[in-house]
């Protein structure tokens, strides 16, 4: 009885010890394989990105090649393991798309998919601040699953691809312009010609506030107590590259309110704010009311 039952785990270790080599082989068939796709992509892509002047492409074409190295070494070690039919049911099968699909899930065959729409439509670039759904933030990097933004705040997301291609996509900054703006509450009698002087050759004195498209400055509403005005001006949120982009805009824009509330004030130019006063009264005191005559 025990020699039967022994029998089947004798005959599996024997296969096993007669498959070694072609295992070792096949294990370094694959090896081989990668380490070619691995150097040969990281090196396509670094050339191709000087000549194409495309980073996102570039990255993608060179990613997607060093996939196509590991999946020839997949099929040659296949080969050798004798595992032939599986090899050739995966290439005739129904082309790239069932072979990604056969490896992994489909969502990642529909995000590897979308990336390749994504790589050659490009409708963003590396540094562009773009917004899909609620997320917002500049491109940082994109791989073929997901696209890499950071937002304002500092925070990584990654976006998948397929969600971008679904999804309404817009891009602030395709040329690199972005427009920002600002509400300034001046009281009613102010002279809005001289708040326009005052404000309008200040920004076009910023070095980093852009003559084309020009700033500008329309009224806006007249309020309860104040008459509000918009000050409006263009900033290229990829000329300094020592900033990030997501963070430029908002910061000239600070820059600019500060200063130009200071100017206004030196000029006399008046601001005013509502006040409001709450007083909290005991119920369980009677209420003292004064009265003049």
């Amino acid at each position: 009885m025990s020699e039967s039952f022994q029998q089947p785990f004798l005959d599996f270790w024997q296969k096993l010890v007669g498959m070694l080599p072609n295992l070792l082989a096949a294990v370094l068939f694959f090896l081989f394989f990668a380490l070619i796709g691995f150097f040969i992509g990281k090196f396509f892509a670094r050339s191709r990105r000087e000549r194409w002047k495309d980073p996102i492409i570039a990255q993608f074409a060179g990613r997607t090649l060093k996939w196509v190295f590991y999946l020839i070494g997949l099929i040659a070690a296949l080969h050798t393991l004798g595992l032939g039919g599986m090899a050739n049911s995966l290439i005739a099968g129904a082309g790239v798309s069932a072979i990604i699909v056969g490896f992994a899930f489909k969502d990642i065959a529909e995000n590897f998919l979308a990336g390749i729409l994504l790589a050659v439509n490009r409708p963003f670039n590396l540094g562009n601040i773009i917004q899909v759904g609620e997320f917002k933030g500049a491109v940082r990097n994109m791989n073929l699953r997901t696209t890499h933004v950071r937002n304002i705040e500092g925070k990584d997301i990654y976006i998948p691809n397929s969600l971008i291609v679904k999804s309404v996509l817009i891009n602030y900054t395709k040329d690199g312009l972005l427009r920002q703006d600002f509400t300034l509450g001046l009281d009613l009698p102010t002279d809005l010609r001289k708040v326009r002087r005052i404000v309008l050759d200040y920004l076009r004195a910023q070095p980093l506030v852009l003559k084309k498209p020009e700033p500008d400055l329309i009224v806006q509403d007249l309020g309860e107590f104040t008459l509000n005005v918009s000050v409006l001006f263009w900033v290229d949120v990829l000329k300094n590259r020592s900033i990030s982009p997501s963070y430029l805009g908002a910061t000239i824009r600070s820059q600019i309110i500060d200063e130009i509330r200071e100017r206004l004030l030196e000029e006399g130019i008046n601001m005013p704010s509502q006040v409001l006063e709450h007083k909290l009264y005991d119920p369980s005191k009677p209420l003292r009311i004064r009265t003049e005559k």
